[in-house]
């Protein structure tokens, strides 16, 4: 289930686009073991703006999250209920 590169999206208020400052994100094992040391990582990974994100594999959307300032706030459900990929694999 796990990939390691994963394109980065951001939300826009009616679309969605590729986020133009990171496109893509390759992610280690080691940083999706657990929420806090993904968030980490996340934290580090880019010069992230304000708004909010997701990260897309060719499973599905595998993580969401928010973005306020120097705070990232993962998201656990999609607007129809599910769980995001990346909480299947945190330990």
């Amino acid at each position: 289930m796990y990939e390691g590169k994963m394109i980065v999206m951001q939300v826009r208020p009616n679309y969605s686009i590729i986020y133009q400052f990171k496109p893509e994100l390759k992610i280690e094992e080691e940083y999706i073991k657990d929420k806090k040391e993904f968030i980490k990582f996340l934290k580090h990974s880019a010069n992230w703006k304000t708004g909010k994100y997701f990260l897309k594999c060719s499973k599905g959307t595998f993580a969401s999250f928010e973005v306020e300032g120097k705070n990232i706030k993962l998201l656990k459900k999609s607007t129809k209920g599910k769980d995001y990929l990346c909480w299947n694999i945190f330990q």
